[in-house]
C-alpha cells in the first residue's frame, strides 16, 4: 500500500488547534466476486497508529452503514473523546438511538447502535462526534478512508484489531430480524424431500427486484403485462403523438378534476364499467344497467343513451 500523507491540503482554513488530536473513522464497501465486503477503520494521527475494526456484517446489514457504524464504536470502544467522520447519516442515527430509541425498535443496524448508545452512557468522559467533509483533502479523513478502503480490498488477509461483537453468541446480527426469506428445497437423489426439523431460509437481499422476482415466480405477479391491447395500442402510437398536446388537458383550468380522471381512466382502459363490475365479483351482468346494452368504457362516453 502507497505511503499516506499526513498533511492536509494547504489552503484549507484550520478551525482546531491541533487536529492531530482528533481520532478520524471511516467505513467502505466493496463489491467482491459477486458479495458484498465492507471494512472499517480508526486512524490517530498524533499517535500514529491505526485500528483494524470488523464490523461483523450479514446480509441485509452488510452494508457501508454498518461499516461507518462499526468504525465509530470501535473509536469510542478505545476511549477516544474527540471523533470525526464524514457520515452524517451515522451522526444523525446515533443522536436518535440516544434521544429516541423507541423508534429504533426493529432498525437493521439495531444491534450496533445499541452497542453505541450503551458504551457513550456509561463512559466516564464526555464523548464529541464530528463531521468533516469527505473527499476535500483533510489529512485525517483521507488516511481513514484510504485504510478502510485497503481492509475491505484484503479484509481476508489482514486480522482485526478490533470486533463488533453481535447479541447472538452464533454472530449472525439479525437473528432476532423478522424479514422475507425463500425456503430452500433440499431434495435428495431419489426425489423426495429430505427430512428437516426446520426450513432453511435464505433472505432477500432486498425488498425490489429480489422480491418481484419471486412473486412473480411463484404468483404471475411482479412484472406488468406487455401483450395486452392498451399497451400495443399506445407503443404504435407514440411515434405519431404529440406529448405537450397529448397531456394538454391536465393543465386545462375549465376541466373539472373528475373530467380529468375519467379521461385519464378511458385512455388506460381504466374506467370503470361491467366489465370491472363482473371481474372484481361485484356484479354477474356485462349489460349497462340503464340500457341493457353491452357496457364498455366506449359505450360510457359515447354509446349510451341515458
Amino acid at each position: 500500500m502507497a505511503p499516506l500523507s499526513h498533511q492536509s491540503k494547504p489552503g484549507l482554513t484550520l478551525k482546531i488547534s491541533d487536529w492531530k488530536s482528533w481520532t478520524y473513522t471511516d467505513g467502505s464497501c466493496h463489491t467482491q466476486e459477486g458479495k458484498t465486503v465492507i471494512g472499517a477503520w480508526v486512524y490517530h494521527p498524533s499517535l500514529g497508529n491505526s485500528n483494524l475494526v470488523e464490523p461483523s456484517g450479514a446480509v441485509i446489514t452488510n452494508t457501508i452503514e454498518r461499516a461507518e457504524l462499526a468504525a465509530i464504536a470501535a473509536a469510542i470502544t478505545h476511549d477516544h473523546i474527540y471523533i470525526a467522520t464524514d457520515s452524517l447519516t451515522s451522526l444523525h442515527q446515533i443522536r436518535k438511538q440516544l434521544l429516541y430509541p423507541e423508534k429504533h425498535r426493529h432498525h437493521v443496524q439495531g444491534d450496533l447502535l445499541k452497542i453505541l448508545s450503551k458504551t457513550i452512557r456509561n463512559s466516564e468522559s464526555h464523548t464529541f462526534l464530528y463531521k468533516v467533509k469527505s473527499h476535500a483533502e483533510i489529512s485525517g479523513n483521507e488516511c481513514a478512508d484510504a485504510l478502510a478502503k485497503y481492509q475491505a480490498c484484503h479484509g481476508n488477509s489482514l486480522p482485526a484489531e478490533t470486533t463488533i461483537r453481535t447479541a447472538d453468541p452464533g454472530g449472525n446480527p439479525i437473528f432476532d430480524y423478522s424479514w422475507l426469506a425463500v425456503e430452500e428445497v433440499n431434495q435428495q437423489e431419489s426425489g423426495t424431500a429430505a427430512p428437516q426439523h426446520s426450513p432453511r431460509l435464505t433472505y432477500l437481499p432486498n425488498l425490489q427486484a429480489a422480491l418481484q422476482s419471486q412473486m412473480h415466480s411463484n404468483h404471475k405477479l411482479g412484472y406488468a403485462n406487455s401483450k395486452t391491447g392498451y399497451y400495443s395500442y399506445y407503443q404504435n402510437l407514440l411515434p405519431h403523438v404529440h406529448k405537450g398536446i397529448s397531456n394538454a388537458f391536465w393543465s386545462m383550468s375549465k376541466l373539472s378534476l373528475q373530467t380529468k380522471r375519467n379521461i385519464f381512466h378511458f385512455r388506460t382502459g381504466t374506467l370503470f364499467n361491467q366489465k370491472h363490475a363482473v371481474r372484481f365479483k361485484m356484479s354477474t351482468s356485462l349489460l349497462c344497467p340503464l340500457c341493457q346494452q353491452a357496457d364498455s368504457a366506449l359505450h360510457i362516453l359515447s354509446g349510451c343513451q341515458h
